[in-house]
Parts: structure tokens; C-alpha cells; sequence
């Protein structure tokens, strides 16, 4: 990856480090009374490339009328290699070191899901970990991390909006 390329990974997950329930929704989120964006807005505004996989990238339409990246460089990564894009994204598959070294993006968003940022783990390809616990234990559902090795990180912020608490984390590993 280039040096001046930048990918985080800006998500929310439960007290018990879920990301959508057993199955599959993250509409849990939306029981929370919101008075701000925890920052969503600014962190939007300096991306320039939002990547996600496929089912994250199919629950967006569940959730809204508008898709709310028409201004940014959409990239969905699939399996299946049925379309390769579509109005809103480009469809991609392969291996995630290839896919960075092409696109000519700086700042990139990793949205999720799980699988994909699994993937970006394996890596190291996640320079910043920005993670907005939710007051909620899910007891079971998707883990934000499904990683089989270690990833050394330095806290950056802690910040709380309302009842949510927001880690900012650098990774050390490159």
C-alpha cells in the first residue's frame, strides 16, 4: 500500500463486540435517541473511498431511501462475481493488497462487514481503528473481530457522545 493511503475502519458494536445481531440486522442501533453523529459527519467529509462487502452493502437499501455515499468512490467487495457494478459501487473481488495498490484513493473508509475486515486484518491493511461502543449487550451475533492473530494498537482518543463511547485507536503494526 502506498504510503499516502489511509484505511479505517469507522463502525459501531455493542458492549459485547457485536456488530449486527443473531441475525444479521444492525437495526438494534436505531433504539438509541441520537442528539448528535459522534463525529459520523466530519469523518465522512475527509473520506474519499468507502469499501464494504456485500451484505453491508444490501442492508444499506433496507435502512434508507438515499444512498448515502453517492459522492464518494464505493468499492464492494464479493465473492460471487456476478456484476461488476452497479449505479452506486463497483463490485471487486481478490486479494485486498492488489485491490489498495490500484486504486488511486487516499483516505479509505472500511465499513464492514466482519468477513471483509477480517480480511483487511490478515493485511495489516487497517492503519486506524475507530470503534463507537453502543449501550447495549446483544448477547450473541456478528463479532466485529473475528481475527486468529494479535494486532498491536495505541489508544488515540476517547470521546462520549451521549451514552456512546468512542475509541480511537492507531495501529502500530505495518
Amino acid at each position: 500500500m502506498a504510503d499516502e493511503k489511509h484505511v479505517s475502519l469507522y463502525i459501531a458494536a455493542s458492549l459485547d463486540g457485536y456488530i449486527a445481531d443473531e441475525l444479521g440486522s444492525v437495526a438494534w442501533l436505531e433504539a438509541f435517541e441520537r442528539e448528535d453523529d459522534a463525529g459520523y459527519a466530519a469523518f465522512l467529509e475527509n473520506v474519499d473511498t468507502v469499501v464494504m462487502g456485500r451484505t453491508t452493502y444490501q442492508q444499506i437499501f433496507s435502512l434508507t431511501d438515499t444512498f448515502p455515499y453517492s459522492k464518494k468512490n464505493v468499492y464492494v467487495f464479493s465473492r460471487k462475481k456476478a456484476q461488476t457494478a452497479d449505479e452506486y459501487a463497483d463490485f471487486v473481488s481478490g486479494n485486498i493488497r492488489k485491490w489498495l495498490d490500484e486504486i488511486e484513493s487516499t483516505n479509505i473508509w472500511l465499513v464492514g462487514g466482519a468477513e471483509l475486515v477480517k480480511e483487511f486484518l490478515k493485511e495489516k491493511a487497517i492503519d486506524k481503528f475507530v470503534i463507537t461502543i453502543a449501550p447495549v449487550i446483544l448477547g450473541g451475533g456478528i463479532p466485529l473481530f473475528e481475527s486468529d492473530s494479535r494486532h498491536l494498537l495505541e489508544l488515540e482518543e476517547v470521546a462520549q457522545y451521549g451514552q456512546f463511547a468512542q475509541l480511537t485507536y492507531k495501529n502500530l503494526e505495518e
